[in-house]
């Protein structure tokens, strides 16, 4: 009877601490999720002024491609 008795205090205990340690378990994906949804409404919303920044940097971008003048920066790593 003390083996049922220890086992079953045992994982009550366990169910407590684990509780404590997770404490925020059910919002932090909540919290992602809204994030997320709201990331994505803003990318893809019909709002023409949210998407011209990105808009304009495309176009540069396909501008210098087909001018064949890359903007990529060169870097040097000096080993001494």
């Amino acid at each position: 009877m003390k083996l049922i008795k220890s086992i079953a205090l045992g994982s009550l205990l366990l169910g407590v601490i684990g509780t404590a340690y997770a404490e925020d378990g059910s919002t932090r994906p909540q919290a992602f999720k809204e994030n997320f949804l709201a990331e994505q409404s803003r990318l893809w919303s019909g709002d023409s002024a949210a998407k011209e920044p990105q808009h304009l940097a495309l176009q540069q971008e396909r501008r210098d491609f087909k001018d064949g003048s890359s903007h990529q920066a060169t870097t040097t790593k000096d080993f001494r």
